[in-house]
């Protein structure tokens, strides 16, 4: 037996037996409704645990036969183990045990057993025919060869031979992959005086304990929740601390009403995916369906308690004929709550029977109709690879990223170890890490960075003297003025690879020269004389250019590059020094200040030997730069100048 607790579902044509065979096997009558008992067929699922020999526990789903509530049996079947095919002896194999086993099929529950009952009703060569007539009928299906048990439960014969079957193929069944949430399908909800609001249903997966805050999905229309926590946990009538997937399990609920839960909800603890109205999905139209399937159907969908009417639109063909299998979208008409690997069974409008099933692989893709690029996406998330579904992943996020932790944890890596899934691709170096821990397509990211270097290298062609290109500059002309994650990374990528050179100007391409070349150079040498051979009063950009014979935006041009190679420093709106002059100033104005304790602008002029202009430029050049602390009229030297 495996640690995960194990459920087991009947399946049966009506008045096969299943309720008597159920009782005689548990003690418990599952047919709990008094219209049950009255009319004496089952309608709601009923619930019962057996003990095996081993001492195993056995959850037990008892669902009803009769044609009107398949549905029930339907939402029964989803979330078992193995199931227990009920055949009476007397009647054999029935349109509800086909359509059953069909469903159980649809929804590939791996192992199971067949009861054949009321033997004590018939004779043994009764019972032979019924034998061969079931292993015909097997025969046809996945589960040739399943173990046929005679059995009465009213005469006890059979029984233990039947749960040591039992027992046996449990100790079959594989073990589920883990779910990246804890989530259950809502099958019956009441209230208790004096308690509050239950609900019921098979934990299908992850664990759930008490005082746990859980979220009700898909939510009611203005619906309006407060904190929803688990008061207390009971296990086929036993409190529990803790219940594990594949439990029956009843929860008592604090924080909501029992008019504000329905069947077909689902109790989720840190919901991975959230509620949908569209899902992309492999589905099989089963051989005897009446007709084919065309391009746009409408459809029942049942899918753990929930039934609901969809959309079904096929992916890649126009027409899907019995016996037949294709990638498709459900258009859901409310919402619901699917998760990758999921199972669903189709029923037809009307006449209402079942018509085929599938498995859900996206919950959240978009609208899409038969482009071949679907089929082949479907087909990745289907039968790819971990890291081929990581790569997909991380390609339709592009330029965004995905975080590394959400990566990891995706529901549509669930059954591929997320976290090995990633740092397998890290390795390989499919992907990398930009900021932030996000991940990109490496290929994706190393053409990014070449777009972003290529327009660094266009600016250092067109503009020698200013090859630099700030963030928002470089966002321009790569990403239409977009944040995108992956051009952070891409520049990250490109100053590891010092293939640009970052400076406080912006970047440029480390090849560049940052400027100032060939006759540049020697006209802006002859231009920063004009401003190196003063003292203090500096010139205009305008007369300083003339008198290098350039006009006033040839001169602000090579004054900018000389700013930007730190040989100059603009100070105040149009005044230009040069850094030695500028320096020595501001060292004769900081030793004032020591030796007096503050100084005013007019000291300063009158140290300077200068207009107020140039004194009150300075000074608050100083104070932007952080050197001096105005008090009053007067400054004071904040921190020595180094």
């Amino acid at each position: 037996m495996t640690k995960r607790g194990l459920t087991l579902g009947t399946a049966g044509h009506i008045d096969h037996g299943k309720t008597t065979l159920v009782k005689a096997l548990t003690g418990k009558d599952t047919d709990r409704l008094q219209e049950e008992k009255d009319r004496g067929i089952s309608i709601q699922l009923g619930y019962a645990e057996l003990t095996l020999p081993s001492g195993a526990h056995l959850s037990i789903v008892d669902v009803p036969g009769h044609e009107r509530f398949v549905k029930n049996m339907v939402s029964g079947a989803t979330g078992i183990d193995l199931f227990l095919l009920v055949v009476a002896a007397d009647d054999g194999v029935m349109p509800q045990t086909r359509e059953h086993l069909r469903i159980i099929e649809l929804l590939e529950i791996p192992r199971g057993v067949v009861a054949l009952t009321k033997v004590d009703m018939v004779d043994p060569e009764m019972v032979e025919l019924a034998t061969a007539d079931i292993e015909d009928f097997l025969a046809q299906t996945r589960y040739a060869g399943a173990p046929i048990v005679p059995v009465s439960g009213v005469t006890g014969r059979g029984l233990e031979q039947l749960l040591e079957v039992i027992t046996e193929v449990a100790q079959e069944v594989p073990e589920r992959g883990t779910y990246p949430a804890t989530r259950m399908p809502v099958d019956r909800v009441f209230s208790l005086k004096g308690i509050g609001t239950i609900v019921t249903g098979t934990l299908w997966s992850g664990e759930l304990g008490t005082e746990a805050t859980v979220s009700v999905l898909p939510a009611r229309e203005a619906q309006e929740l407060s904190e929803v926590r688990v008061r207390s946990i009971q296990v086929h009538d036993q409190g529990v601390e803790r219940a594990l997937g594949g439990q029956r399990v009843a929860l008592n609920l604090t924080g909501i009403d029992k008019e504000q839960v329905d069947r077909g909800q689902w109790i989720v603890l840190d919901p991975a995916v959230r509620p949908t109205y569209l899902a992309d999905v492999h589905l099989v139209l089963l051989a005897d369906a009446p007709e084919p399937l065309t391009r746009v159907s409408r459809v029942r969908v049942d899918h753990g308690t929930q039934e609901v009417i969809a959309k079904l639109v096929l992916a890649d063909r126009e027409e899907l004929r019995p016996g037949e299998d294709a990638y498709a979208q459900l258009r859901f008409e409310e919402q619901a709550l699917v998760y990758p690997g999921d199972h669903f069974i189709l029923r037809s409008l009307t006449p209402v029977s079942t018509i085929g099933g599938g498995r859900v692989f996206d919950p959240h893709p978009r609208k899409h109709g038969t482009d071949p690029r679907w089929r082949d996406r479907l087909r990745v998330l289907e039968e790819g690879s971990g890291e081929e579904i990581a790569q997909l992943l991380l390609h339709e996020a592009f330029p965004q990223g995905i975080r590394r932790r959400r990566l990891e944890e995706s529901p549509y890596l669930w059954r591929h170890e997320g976290a090995k899934v990633v740092n397998r691709l890290l390795h390989q170096e499919l992907a990398h890490e930009g900021p932030q821990s996000t991940l990109f397509l490496s290929q994706e990211l190393r053409e990014l960075a070449g777009r972003v270097l290529d327009a660094l290298k266009t600016r250092a062609r067109e503009e020698a003297l200013d090859p630099y290109l700030t963030v928002g500059g470089i966002r321009r002309l790569v990403s239409g003025g977009q944040e995108w994650p992956a051009l952070d990374a891409a520049l990250e990528l490109l100053q590891k690879q010092e293939a640009v050179v970052r400076t406080e100007h912006g970047f440029r391409w480390a090849e560049a020269a940052g400027g100032l070349e060939g006759r540049d150079a020697e006209t802006a040498e002859q231009l920063y004389r004009n401003f190196a051979e003063v003292e203090v009063e500096t010139p205009t950009v305008p007369a300083a250019a003339a008198k290098a014979g350039l006009t006033p935006s040839e001169g602000l041009r090579l004054v900018q590059a000389l700013e930007r190679h730190g040989r100059m420093v603009k100070v105040g709106e149009d005044l230009y020094y040069a850094e030695p002059v500028l320096s020595a100033l501001i060292g004769r104005i900081s030793a004032a200040m020591e030796e007096r304790g503050e100084i005013t602008l007019a000291e300063v002029r009158d140290l300077l030997d200068t207009s107020r202009k140039y004194a009150q430029a300075v000074l608050e050049h100083m104070d932007s730069e952080g050197l001096t602390l105005r008090v009053g009229d007067a400054r004071r030297l904040r921190k020595r100048r180094r």
